[in-house]
């Protein structure tokens, strides 16, 4: 009975150990996909994985499902990167700022197509919800929030919660893939203009920022 046991156990880590070696491989293929510019498509991603449709599905219930994992899998690294940087820039806030919108944003301008993909499944979810009670709502997404509360740490030591809210929600603004939309699409500016224009939003509201808080101190 025991040697029994013991012959079951690395049979289930195997089984165990493939399912989690198929998820990846759907999630690698659908992520190459999304940097293509694809829809979302389980059986696309299967083929590409050499899986089975079937399989897939077993998996991914729908394509949103797996393009939603496989759009944040394609940026995660990058994420991860650039928090490196902005905590390599120290303990001035501007300059954290400054390394996020030269990385994170930077990187949404020159790379928009899995920023976009995310951005069309959360607005997709946003229209399913429709119907649903405010209490009802779940988040679309987690969103760049993290990031920018990562960025201006330092303040937190002269700053109170209130305020450092209120600047974190402001530079929502000019972190995300809505400010990459809004001057591509709406405003019309090329890659270039888009970056220096990106960084300077994110200057001047930090700036303009602290200043009124530096005046109302004064008062």
């Amino acid at each position: 009975m025991t040697l029994s046991g013991q012959g079951a156990f690395p049979t289930n880590r195997g089984r165990v150990n493939q399912k989690a070696r198929t998820r990846t491989a759907l999630l690698q293929a659908a992520a190459e996909l999304v940097r293509e510019g694809m829809p979302p498509s389980v059986p696309e991603a299967a083929d590409r994985a050499l899986v089975s449709v079937a399989t897939a599905y077993r998996y991914f219930s729908s394509g949103e499902d797996l393009w939603w994992e496989a759009s944040n899998a394609a940026i995660s690294g990058s994420v991860e990167e650039v928090e490196l940087t902005v905590e390599a820039a120290g303990d001035d806030s501007q300059a954290r700022l400054e390394a996020l919108i030269r990385g994170l944003g930077f990187q949404m301008l020159e790379d928009q197509v899995p920023f976009r993909r995310i951005t069309l499944i959360a607005q997709e979810q946003w229209f399913h919800q429709g119907d649903a009670s405010q209490g009802e709502r779940v988040p679309t997404r987690e969103g760049s929030n993290a990031q920018i509360r990562h960025a201006i740490a330092p303040l937190r030591s002269h700053v109170a919660k209130k305020d450092l809210d209120r600047i974190a929600h402001a530079l929502g603004l000019v972190v995300g893939s809505e400010a990459m939309i809004s001057l591509i699409d709406a405003v019309g500016l090329d890659v270039p203009t888009a970056k220096k224009t990106l960084l300077n939003a994110a200057r001047w509201l930090l700036a303009g920022a602290l200043a009124e808080l530096t005046d109302a101190e004064a008062e």
